[in-house]
């Protein structure tokens, strides 16, 4: 797929619908939250960090490393989306799923985004950039877990 804002935006697109299968799975844990409210959680928040990494890199990158920067970033979000379906067909499947699952699924899922990330900017990107994405995403899932600290 060609570096184009078009399929930038559909790999976003895409990546914020499979992320919506997730955030669905696991109203399950959240009963007493109204579906707005984990909806919101579960798709804005994880939205922070890639919208973090869009703004900065179109404030620090040229035109065309900007674009080849928005292309990875919106493949490895595509990438994560679908590493949290098998959590979430877990947790449909379930009468009662363990939230340990997709405590895992989470994880594994930012450690292969990680990697990806790595992989795929390693030739001639400054390995800040993966850096700075692995910082975000940590302030994104503090915010997660300080979220649903407050229902508890």
């Amino acid at each position: 797929m060609k570096a184009s804002f078009r399929s930038i935006v559909v790999l976003f697109v895409l990546s914020f619908l499979v992320t919506a299968v997730f955030s669905i799975s696991i109203k399950t844990f959240f009963a007493a939250e109204s579906w707005t409210l984990n909806l919101s959680k579960g798709l804005l928040i994880p939205c922070f960090t890639w919208t973090v990494q869009i703004v900065l890199s179109a404030f620090l990158l040229s035109g065309a490393e900007r674009l080849f920067y928005w292309m990875q970033l919106g493949v490895v979000c595509l990438i994560g989306s679908f590493a949290l379906l098998p959590a979430a067909v877990y947790n449909f499947i379930n009468l009662q799923p363990s939230p340990f699952v997709s405590i895992v699924s989470v994880l594994l899922c930012v450690f292969i985004m990680c990697v990806t990330l790595y992989f795929r900017l390693k030739p001639g990107f400054n390995l800040l950039w993966t850096l700075g994405w692995m910082a975000t995403i940590f302030v994104n899932m503090s915010l997660y877990a300080y979220s649903i600290s407050l229902i508890g």
